[in-house]
């Protein structure tokens, strides 16, 4: 059987010693205070040992002797580079690097045992083999894991190595053999188990999870992972669509068509029906979406409804993209976003001579709507278009328009405008989050590129604001959400945005029971009255509670508003649905529906790092 490991030599009397004796004393002389120096000694030494020819004894034990340092190493190292913003800077992704070295190191040793048995290379024992593959998986499992929160893809060839690891456990009919392993919570796992771990992990998109979030999936997938089955053939159902894993591919697992499944002999498909039935009935049995934040290791309420869409029988790709290479200014976050919103949109005079009549598209006058033609087709879509997605004629310069694109509806609005481009420059001299440029475009958001070393602001789940200039050259700020993440040292970092509204509105709130403490600052977005879409307002996560009696100020208007529906709840704002007191409201009807260069400089060379450990 192929797997990649290094080529083993005979250890001349100079090298190092892989004797488990000589190997304990060695790991004896070692000292912990200097974390630099302990690290290098790991790490040079099990490279070494990866390298030598020894008996498989000899190297079972020696790798069971280097589990408990390089476990004291890997906590080490993970503050260097987990929550941390990316691009990642030099230091911190050569510890990365080093993070993932070790981790694929610690693989190889148990792996090559794998290999001395498959190809019958050594007399192997079904015991050692048993836990080669159990241990194998597990650092291959959270090698994952770290690639995860950086938002990286795994090694090449990792993915083969895992596939047929797993393949060869299943050939010897030990796959579902349980092994103990002191590093997991749980007594004893089996292959199988990690197998599936693996699988289920990379399904859930983990690009499309904040860092913490992917963390407390890891530690609680062990036990979603007993209620899904792996078989050599899939289950009918009634899209056609499957997730499956090739065997004999250095592919992560993916949802494919009846169509694609031509050669069955090595794929096998993961049954995740009962898991996603006991997901829906634990989202089900919470009844507050923003009461389910993460505490301590669980796993909030909104990853659970993401993990029950990604693990669901996936769909097709909903809109095609349209490419595009161009820079964009943005600005993420609420309070960045809200100042930016400020600075340049200038606020209408209130026409109405009710002062907190409900700033929202169902007030706005008659004669002030949009055009009707906009709504012919009865198409939601059309609302988180992309400009050059539509013709210009389609377009209507409703009170929304103007009020989003900083028009004051009134005769000043032509003088005002070169001002306004005027000082946008000022506006983005400084700006943390200039070196965005936007390289495709679909009906749903945008694909981003960041054209920088600097770190970016970018979270999973965090808000953004998009400037895009209109056909009649005025500006339109689109509200977005970061999903996913992507990154590269080659080729640098991505991220997807979703559009939530291409309208949107700056504005403040404050509890009416607190008079004295500080507004928050807030979105609202409009509410849409022919696609039934209501106002909602985008405010600081964990901060409100639906009911909460709000008094919100816009525009110069003041008006009590009482919080509805939550939704959306991410670790950085959540949005609410919302309603008027005392006076006309907003329904709240919960029933309604470029690339950079490659660095020159080599990632593995750690010489630079291990003094700063």
């Amino acid at each position: 059987m192929k797997l990649n490991v290094p080529e083993q030599t005979t250890p001349d009397k100079d090298d190092f010693p892989n004797h488990p004796r000589k190997v304990k004393k060695w790991l004896s002389s070692l000292k912990r205070a200097n974390m630099g120096d302990f690290t290098r000694e790991i790490y040079n030494g099990l490279l070494s040992l990866n390298r030598q020819a020894t008996t498989p004894k000899h190297r079972l034990e020696n790798m069971e002797t280097l589990r408990e340092p390089t476990r004291y190493i890997f906590n080490q190292l993970n503050k260097h580079f987990i929550n941390r913003t990316l691009p990642l800077p030099e230091k911190s992704h050569k510890i990365t690097h080093l993070n993932q070295a070790l981790l694929n190191e610690m693989a190889i040793g148990y792996k090559i045992l794998i290999f001395e048995a498959s190809n019958n290379l050594a007399k192997v024992d079904t015991k050692t083999t048993l836990i080669a593959c159990e241990r194998s998986l597990h650092y291959y499992s959270e090698l994952l894991l770290r690639s995860s929160q950086i938002y990286s893809e795994l090694p090449k060839g990792v993915w083969w190595d895992i596939h047929r690891i797993y393949g060869y456990s299943e050939l010897k009919n030990i796959s579902k053999k349980s092994v103990k392993d002191t590093e997991l919570s749980i007594k004893d796992i089996t292959t199988e188990d990690y197998y599936k771990q693996i699988l289920l992990f990379s399904l859930a998109r983990p690009n499309a999870l904040r860092q913490s979030d992917a963390e407390r999936l890891y530690k609680s997938i062990n036990s979603w992972a007993k209620l899904t089955t792996i078989n050599t053939s899939p289950s009918k159902n009634k899209l056609n669509r499957y997730f499956v894993s090739k065997l004999d591919g250095d592919l992560p697992p993916n949802c494919v068509s009846e169509n694609d499944l031509k050669n069955l002999e090595h794929i096998r498909s993961i049954e995740t029906y009962n898991l996603v039935e006991h997901l829906q009935k634990i989202d089900n049995e919470s009844d507050d979406l923003h009461s389910a934040a993460s505490i301590g290791d669980k796993v909030s309420q909104e990853t659970i409804r993401t993990l029950v869409s990604s693990w669901s029988l996936c769909a097709k790709r909903r809109f095609s993209r349209a490419e595009r290479k161009d820079d964009i200014r943005v600005s993420i976050g609420l309070n960045p976003i809200h100042k930016a919103l400020n600075t340049e949109i200038t606020p209408p005079r209130p026409k109405s001579k009710k002062p907190n009549k409900m700033f929202s598209l169902e007030s706005i006058p008659e004669h002030e709507k949009a055009s009707k033609d906009v709504f012919a087709q009865q198409d939601p879509t059309f609302f988180i278009t992309h400009p050059e997605m539509k013709d210009e004629a389609n377009r209507s310069a409703g009170a929304w328009d103007m009020v989003a694109k900083g028009r004051t509806l009134t005769a000043s609005y032509a003088s005002e405008l070169k001002e306004q481009d005027q000082s946008i420059g000022e506006l983005f001299k400084e700006d943390p989050d200039i070196h965005w440029k936007i390289t495709n475009v679909s009906a749903g958001g945008y694909c981003l590129f960041w054209d920088s070393d600097l770190p970016s602001r970018a979270l999973v789940g965090e808000l953004i604001s998009i400037r895009e200039k209109e056909p009649d050259h005025t500006y339109q700020w689109r509200i977005g959400v970061i999903r996913w993440m992507q990154y590269s040292y080659e080729s640098g970092l991505e991220i997807g945005v979703q559009v939530l509204s291409p309208k949107v509105i700056s504005c403040q709130v404050q509890r009416s029971e607190r008079e004295d403490e500080e507004p928050f600052n807030c979105l609202m977005l409009p509410g849409i009255k022919p696609i039934q879409q209501p106002s909602t307002l985008l405010l600081p996560a964990h901060a409100f509670r639906r009911s909460n009696t709000l008094n919100l100020h816009v525009y110069e208007r003041d008006m009590e508003i009482k919080l509805g529906t939550v939704r959306e709840h991410t670790g950085s704002f959540t949005q609410f649905q919302f309603s008027q007191m005392n006076g006309d409201s907003t329904p709240d009807d919960e029933d309604s529906g470029s690339n950079r260069q490659p660095g020159k400089k080599n990632p593995d060379n750690f010489d630079s790092i291990w003094s700063s450990l």
